[in-house]
């Protein structure tokens, strides 16, 4: 039984769940895809759409070999304990810092303290803890956990697919939460601006964003797009803050430019780190004299941005690729009962 957190439209689980299906029937693995009564209901009656699902998710019985995985929802103590059944295992798959709020929503205290307790008693119910970033690990009740991070079809994602820059640009695409990172850098993206004459920045979102002195050319995203949106970029960004939500990202904006051969310049903050070796695959920088040193030499030397985006391909292709990160999910769901508590 596969619980998401949302359906195709959402990033999250179109990548850590719904891209591994083809490789789970392969192998043998029966899914059924319980989707949430929440999905794209708003208003005052999403409470108690909240309270069915629920009780929809911890109630019912299982059989013996059905397998339990959660995508990225968390249950309050009182339900997450009527989760584990002795006869089948539990997966619980997290690519963010689910025990905190995301940035820009309020939460005091009160709240706060919620993410953590429904956070905790979600992974305690858990026999294996899959995480996309090295630095969920430390946040874990326990032990019983492994690495597995987000993959990109390299078979859609791929370069001769993508159309290059005909002139000096860099490139965003994210969701509009994400903007807050991107509008960090206006002052280095004018300067870059007024060293290269021509230069653009492209962003895909589902809002524009806001970086007075730039010439932005957006694009809005949609799921028919999610390859060809990358057209035209030069250079790919993915700058963060170095904060404790930031440092659980799993690096997978600079995954999908990578398998494009695009290449790209990132922040050095949680798995970034891991992804991005400077001046190998990508390159790495921590303050706005570093962006504009990186983007400077990636926009003036086109052997140098040729070379990087070549490399970044061949780590994404190693390590990052459905059909690597799917094979290791199915040894992972496989085994998961000899990592049983009970």
């Amino acid at each position: 039984m596969l619980l998401p957190v949302g359906d195709a439209r959402t990033a999250a689980t179109r990548y850590r769940l719904l891209a591994h299906l083809p490789a789970l029937a392969e192998a043998g693995l029966a899914t059924e895809l319980r989707y949430p009564l929440t999905l794209r209901r708003a208003g005052p009656l999403r409470p108690a759409w909240r309270l069915l699902d629920l009780l929809r998710d911890t109630g019912s019985r299982r059989s013996a070999d059905e397998l339990l995985f959660i995508q990225r929802k968390t249950y309050p103590p009182l339900f997450a304990a009527r989760l584990p059944r002795r006869e089948r295992p539990i997966v619980f798959d997290m690519d963010d810092a689910l025990y905190l709020p995301p940035p820009g929503k309020r939460a005091g205290p009160r709240a706060l303290r919620r993410y953590r307790r429904n956070f905790d008693a979600t992974a305690a119910a858990a026999d294996l803890v899959i995480i996309g970033s090295r630095a969920l690990a430390s946040e874990l009740p326990h032990g019983r956990c492994e690495l597995l991070p987000t993959p990109i079809d390299t078979e859609r994602f791929r370069p001769e697919l993508h159309q290059p820059a005909t002139h000096p640009s860099v490139g965003w695409v994210g969701h509009s939460g994400n903007l807050p990172y991107l509008e960090s850098l206006a002052e280095p993206l004018r300067e870059i601006a007024r060293r290269h004459e021509g230069f653009r920045l492209i962003v895909v979102a589902d809002r524009e964003p806001s970086i007075p002195g730039l010439e932005i050319e957006f694009r809005r995203w949609s799921l028919e797009t999610e390859v060809s949106c990358f057209d035209g970029i030069g250079v790919g960004l993915m700058p963060l803050d170095d904060t404790p939500w930031a440092r659980g990202k799993c690096a997978f904006k600079a995954i999908q430019y990578m398998a494009l051969g695009v290449p790209c310049v990132v922040s050095p903050v949680g798995a970034n780190r891991d992804l991005v070796t400077h001046g190998e695959n990508g390159m790495l920088a921590s303050n706005a004299d570093e962006w504009v040193d990186a983007l400077d030499a990636l926009l003036s030397s086109q052997e140098l941005a040729r070379r990087l985006g070549a490399e970044g391909r061949r780590t994404v292709l190693g390590s990052y690729s459905l059909e690597v990160v799917s094979r290791r999910l199915v040894t992972l769901l496989r085994a998961v009962g000899t990592w049983s508590k009970k």
